[in-house]
């Protein structure tokens, strides 16, 4: 797969904000790009509302009993995401300490997501 220089600059950067998670998206749903958005935020705040592309929920009250699911993507780039960006900073530091190559956190979380939301 061939990453456009752009997409590539992004997968460099620590945070992203909105409109960048926005447009990574959009190309990995045209299967331009491939990464994997955890959000970190408790069951009841997904159930009540989460963003269109989610892959997978880690809550960060279980975090440490539940990582194991994604040990396999180490060398795929992993967004995190919760409602205003502490926790999932939290667990982009966690996954870094354990070997996750590529992590980046949503700036601002949910709550400065503009895009689809479920």
């Amino acid at each position: 797969m061939i990453i456009e220089k752009k997409y590539v600059e992004v997968f460099k950067k620590k945070e992203i904000n909105g409109e960048e998670l926005q447009s990574l998206l959009e190309q990995r749903k045209e299967k331009k790009i491939e990464f994997l958005l955890v959000d970190v935020r408790e069951q009841y705040e997904y159930d009540n509302i989460k963003i269109d592309g989610v892959d997978m929920l880690i809550p960060m009250s279980i975090f440490f009993e539940k990582v194991v699911e994604i040990e396999k993507y180490k060398e795929t780039p992993i967004i995190t995401q919760c409602k205003v960006g502490g926790r999932s900073a939290q667990a982009q530091r966690h996954l870094r300490q354990m070997g996750f190559k590529t992590v980046i956190n949503l700036q601002g979380g949910i709550s400065e997501y503009k895009g689809k939301t479920s």
